[in-house]
């Protein structure tokens, strides 16, 4: 008997027929021999998830195998040590904890944070069972499996310990071959496929957004009331925009005035630069994007403070030339959407996220995946706009009033099954 596990591939390329994506990480849903490269990429099987749950990641500069497997890894594995909640919890956090991300504190996001951040994880899924599979006839041994340890030294297959030291795995399913080699991955001597259960990876590909807000770029903002104190540690601030005029001196969010003195202002200085400073005169940073950021076009920002000040803005997934060390604490409320001290924006806005006291990303990477559905609440968030409703708040933290008529509209970055717009 043997145990169904999903073959996965690095795919840099175009989507393949039958299978999932996450970012360039490719899962394999249909009963196929993905030995003969189906797809044109390498399959390779994960650990087995009977025991415990798995997260992958692509490794686009190999992987090592062992002496006799033909080809060189570019996905790899980490395996908890059991199938609890808290089992998951200790392993995403180990990874985390490599990428510079606070301690998550529940699965929840945690699953947000390894998904935003290309990660494959078996969390949720359903629990692999043992099938019944044919017997090969005429075909080679099976390739052996392997283990890399974090130095990517080939070791015999291991599972965790109870330690926090958590050992990264990369099983290979099959070296490619002219015939068929049995692996846990499918096993079918003959072109009927065997009667697996097939997992259904997640999230949906594209999932439709409720609509976007419309701000009229002269005297239109939104209030928010408590507000949003960024503070002095992590946070994210990201979200759908398109603007339809121009990029000097437009607002994203802040204080109309000078005062209060403490928050924090964000902006477009021009078409090519985004802005954020203290109001008052605390403190000032510019984040520069290497290409011109286009009017009349959906596109995705990402700003974002690690704990350690580590501050980057991203557009469309891509990070700016450089980032900044911004250690201010922003001590008063941000209490103005679609307009700073300096401008109003003109165009519309979707999916604005506001998570304080927790890094959704990680300003040290220099990409980051554009979500493709709707945001979700997260443990920290305190602002949260689908743009279904004009003054609601769906992290149900702010009392949101409408100046001088914000629309909402049904214009959207993309539709399903399109992709978004860059």
């Amino acid at each position: 008997m043997a145990t169904f596990n999903p073959p996965f591939a690095y795919n840099p390329g175009a989507p393949i027929s039958g299978t999932t994506q996450y970012d360039d990480l490719v899962v394999g849903n249909v009963d196929i021999d993905y030995s003969n490269n189906y797809g044109g990429v390498q399959w390779w099987a994960s650990p087995e998830e009977t025991t415990g749950y798995i997260i992958g990641n692509t490794r686009p500069s190999g992987q090592p195998v062992p002496s006799g497997v033909i080809g060189t890894a570019q996905v790899g594995f980490w395996r908890s040590k059991g199938r609890t909640d808290q089992d998951f919890l200790d392993l995403a956090n180990y990874i985390g904890a490599k990428n510079g991300q606070p301690t998550f504190t529940t699965t929840n996001e945690a699953e947000i944070w390894l998904e935003s951040n290309g990660y494959y994880t078996s969390f949720n899924l359903p629990t692999p069972t043992p099938t019944i599979t044919q017997t090969p006839t005429n075909t080679q041994t099976p390739t052996p499996s392997i283990t890399a340890s974090q130095t990517l030294t080939p070791t015999p297959t291991q599972t965790q310990t109870p330690t926090n030291t958590i050992t990264p795995s990369i099983t290979p399913s099959v070296s490619p071959t002219t015939t068929r080699t049995p692996t846990p991955t499918r096993t079918s001597s003959t072109p009927t496929p065997t009667a697996t259960p097939t997992l259904t990876p997640s999230p949906t590909p594209y999932q439709t957004l409720e609509g976007s807000l419309l701000f009229n770029g002269s005297n239109q903002s939104l209030g928010l009331s408590p507000g949003v104190t960024f503070g002095a540690g992590a946070f994210t601030l990201e979200g759908w925009f398109y603007n339809n005029s121009n990029f000097n001196s437009k607002g994203v969010v802040g204080s109309p005035v000078s005062s209060p003195t403490g928050c924090m202002n964000l902006y477009f200085a021009n078409n090519t630069t985004i802005s954020s400073d203290k109001n008052g005169g605390g403190g000032a940073f510019s984040y520069t994007m290497a290409t011109v950021i286009t009017t009349n076009a959906w596109h995705y920002l990402i700003y974002n403070r690690n704990s350690d000040g580590t501050t980057a803005v991203y557009i469309d997934g891509v990070r700016c030339t450089a980032t900044s060390l911004d250690t201010l604490n922003y001590n008063t409320a941000t209490d103005t959407i679609g307009r700073y001290y300096g401008g109003y924006w003109p165009g519309y806005w979707t999916n604005m996220r506001m998570t304080i006291g927790t890094a959704v990303y990680n300003s040290n990477l220099t990409t980051q995946s554009t979500p493709r559905g709707p945001l979700t609440s997260l443990a920290n968030t305190k602002y949260l706009m689908l743009g279904a409703v004009v003054t609601t708040d769906s992290s149900g933290t702010q009392t949101v009033t409408n100046t001088n008529g914000v629309t909402q509209t049904s214009v959207k970055p993309f539709t399903p099954p399109a992709n978004p717009p860059f």
